[in-house]
C-alpha cells in the first residue's frame, strides 16, 4: 500500500510573482529554491555557474595537461563503462586531442576488470607507452592503484565525483568536488571534466592560445546533459543549469554522432527532453559497458569518424540494447525463482544468482527494490571463489553507510546513498547477508515507515487548474530529474466516466475524474489495468493522483493526468 503525502500550502499570495502561478512558485519553494533563485531558476538561459579554479586541485590539473600536450607526453584517458563514464572520456578525449595528438582512452571491462582503477589495467597502459593516466568519474578511492601506477613510472591525476572514503585518498593530483571548497557538490563525473575543460580554455584564452575556445567548451554541453540526467545526481543549482544547456545543444543536433544514434532511434524529428535522456539515450550507452565494451559508445560521441562508422557504431549500440533486454529478463526470472526457494534475507535481500547477466544485476536489482520496496542486493560468480554484486536501495536508507558497516568482509566496495557495487569471497556471502539484515533492520526499527513506499503530492488541484494553461505553466520546471521530479497532483472524491480499456491485452485504461467543482479531468493509467480495475468500477467514489500532461494528437493538445495511484476514497 503506497502512502500519500500531501504537501501543506505554504503561500497565501493570490497572484504569483513573475507572472508565474502561486501553485508553481510553492512548489519551487518546497524544492530549496528561495527568491533570490528562482528567476534564474525559471529562466531559459540560466545565469548561476562556479569558477572552476575554486575546486581543489583543479587549476594545477589544468596546467600540468597543457604542459604535458606541450612537451608530447602520451595521456591515456581512463573512464567507466556506464554513460557518464562514456560521456566524461568522450569529452576529455576531445578537448585534448585540440591540444595534441598523442591522447588515447582505456574504458576498463566490467567482466575482466571490473569498476574503476585496476592494476592489471595500470599494466597493461604502461607497456602501451603512455607517460600520464588520468581518470575521469573514477579513482577516488583508489590510491593503492594509484601507488602502483608512479611505481610503473606512470604519471597519475584522478578526477572523479564519487563519495570519499577518509585516509583513502589517492596520492596525486585530485579532482573531486566533494573535497570541499566548491559550492556545489553534487556534479556528475562528466560535470566535473567539463569544470576541468573549462579550467584548461580559461588558461588557454589568458594565454592567448586560441586551439581551444569558448564555442569548443559550450559544444561539450550535450555530453554533460546526457550524464547528469544518465547518472542520477540532483538536477539542481549549477547541474540543471548544464543540463538545460545541454539539451539546448542537443536539440541543435551539432554532434555527428549523437546524431546518427538519434536518427536510428527515430528520434530526428523529436524534442530531446530529460526523458528522453533517462529512458532511451542512457539505456542504450549503457548497454554497451553491460553487455561488451564501451568503447564503441566513446567513439561515437567523439564523433571524429567518417558518417558510415557513426552509423554502424550507432546501430551496434540500438543491436546491444536489444540483447541487454533478453539478458535482464533472463536475470530476473533467475531471481525471482531464488526468492521463492531460498531464505535471501526479509529486510534486505542479498541474492545470488548463479548463471545471471553480471551485465544487467543492477537493473533487475533496482526493479526488484521497487516491486518489494526494500533494498536488494545481486551477486554472481565471476571467478574461482570470488563474487560480485551490486545493490539498490529505496529512499531513507542509504546503500553506502549500511555497506560501511559490512566493510571488512568486502574485497572492495563503492558507490552512494541509492546504489553500490562490491566484491567479496564466496565464502563471506552468509556473512554478509547476515549483517546487511541487521543494519537495514536497525533503521527499521527506528524508523518503520522506511519499508511504507511513499507518493509525495504537491497539492490537490482546483478548479481553475485543470487547464492547459496550468500545465503549460508547469513547463517552467523542467528539466526534470533526481531531485527536482515531475510534480504530482491529485483529485479527491472523483466520480468516474467514460471508462475504456486501450492495448492489445487491455492494460491500458482512459476515463474522466468528476470532482465536486463540476470541472471534468481526463486521465489515462498505463500498463496497470490489472490493478486497479476493481477500484475504478467498483468504488463509488475514488481518489487519483498523477501528472498533469499535455496530450497532443494529430495537431490537436488536451488536458491529460498520467495516473501514479488511484485509490477509493474515504471522503
Amino acid at each position: 500500500m503506497t502512502k500519500w503525502v500531501i504537501a501543506p500550502k505554504i503561500n497565501d499570495q493570490e497572484q504569483g510573482l513573475l507572472g508565474v502561478p502561486v501553485s508553481v512558485l510553492e512548489i519551487l519553494e518546497r524544492r530549496g529554491v528561495d527568491e533570490d533563485h528562482i528567476e534564474d531558476f525559471l529562466s531559459p538561459m540560466p545565469k548561476i555557474t562556479y569558477d572552476p579554479f575554486l575546486m581543489k586541485d583543479l587549476k594545477e590539473t589544468a596546467e600540468a595537461l597543457i604542459d604535458a600536450a606541450e612537451a608530447g607526453k602520451r595521456i591515456c584517458i581512463y573512464g567507466d563503462y556506464d554513460a557518464d563514464g562514456i560521456t566524461s572520456t568522450a569529452l576529455l578525449t576531445t578537448v585534448l586531442r585540440k591540444l595534441t595528438d598523442r591522447v588515447s582512452c582505456y574504458v576498463p571491462s566490467r567482466f575482466s576488470d571490473g569498476y574503476g582503477l585496476n592494476k592489471e589495467a595500470v599494466r597493461k597502459i604502461k607497456e602501451r607507452g603512455e607517460d600520464l593516466l588520468v581518470t575521469v568519474d573514477c579513482g577516488s578511492t583508489s590510491p593503492d592503484e594509484v601507488r602502483f601506477a608512479k611505481e610503473l613510472g606512470l604519471e597519475v591525476i584522478v578526477t572523479d565525483h564519487h563519495m570519499l572514503r577518509e585516509g583513502m585518498d589517492p596520492d596525486c593530483l585530485f579532482v573531486n568536488p566533494k573535497r570541499g571548497g566548491y559550492p556545489f557538490t553534487d556534479l556528475c563525473g562528466c560535470g566535473v571534466a567539463f569544470k576541468l575543460a573549462q579550467g584548461i580554455q580559461r588558461i588557454l584564452s589568458q594565454r592567448g592560445d586560441k586551439r581551444f575556445v569558448r564555442s569548443d567548451l559550450n559544444a561539450l554541453l550535450d555530453l554533460v546533459a546526457i550524464a547528469t540526467v544518465a547518472d542520477i545526481v540532483p538536477l539542481a543549482g549549477e547541474n540543471r543549469n548544464l543540463v538545460k544547456y545541454g539539451l539546448d545543444r542537443i536539440n541543435r543536433r551539432d554532434r555527428a554522432g549523437l546524431t546518427a544514434l538519434l536518427n536510428a532511434l527515430d528520434l530526428s524529428e523529436r524534442i530531446i527532453d530529460s526523458s528522453s535522456i533517462s529512458y532511451i539515450i542512457a539505456p542504450n550507452l549503457n548497454a554497451l559497458g553491460r553487455m561488451n565494451s564501451a568503447l564503441p559508445g566513446v567513439e561515437l560521441l567523439e564523433s571524429r569518424s567518417g558518417s558510415r562508422r557513426l552509423e554502424d557504431l550507432a546501430k551496434l549500440t540500438i543491436k546491444t540494447n536489444i540483447e541487454r533486454k533478453a539478458e535482464q529478463e533472463k536475470t530476473a526470472r533467475i531471481c525471482r525463482e531464488k526468492l521463492a526457494r531460498e531464505d535471501c534475507g526479509s529486510y534486505a535481500p542479498v541474492i545470488l544468482a548463479e548463471g545471471a547477466h553480471e551485465g544487467v544485476a543492477g537493473i533487475v536489482a533496482g526493479n526488484l527494490k521497487e516491486q518489494l520496496y526494500r533494498p536488494v542486493c545481486i551477486v554472481t560468480p565471476v571467478e574461482e571463489g570470488v563474487l560480485k554484486g551490486t545493490g539498490r536501495s529505496v529512499a531513507g536508507i542509504n546503500l553506502h553507510e549500511c555497506f560501511e558497516e559490512c566493510g571488512d568482509i568486502f574485497l572492495r566496495f563503492g558507490g552512494h546513498a541509492g546504489a553500490c557495487g562490491f566484491s567479496l569471497r564466496e565464502e563471506m556471502l552468509p556473512l554478509f547477508r547476515e549483517r546487511m539484515q541487521q543494519a537495514v533492520k536497525k533503521r527499521v526499527d527506528a524508523d518503520p515507515d522506511l519499508f511504507v513506499e511513499k507518493l509525495y503530492i504537491e497539492k490537490e488541484l482546483e478548479a481553475d487548474e485543470k487547464n492547459l494553461g496550468f500545465a503549460e505553466s508547469l513547463r517552467l520546471l523542467e528539466p526534470y530529474g533526481e531531485g527536482n521530479p515531475v510534480p504530482v497532483f491529485c483529485v479527491m472524491s472523483a466520480a468516474v466516466s467514460g471508462v475504456r480499456t486501450m492495448g492489445a491485452e487491455e492494460q491500458h485504461i482512459r476515463f474522466t475524474a468528476v470532482t465536486d467543482d463540476g470541472v471534468p479531468l481526463p486521465c489515462v493509467l498505463f500498463g496497470r489495468a490489472d490493478e486497479y480495475k476493481d477500484i475504478i468500477f467498483g468504488a463509488e467514489r475514488i481518489d487519483v493522483a498523477g501528472e498533469l500532461d499535455i496530450n497532443e494528437f494529430r495537431g490537436e493538445r488536451k488536458l491529460q493526468m498520467r495516473v501514479r495511484d488511484i485509490r477509493a476514497s474515504e471522503r
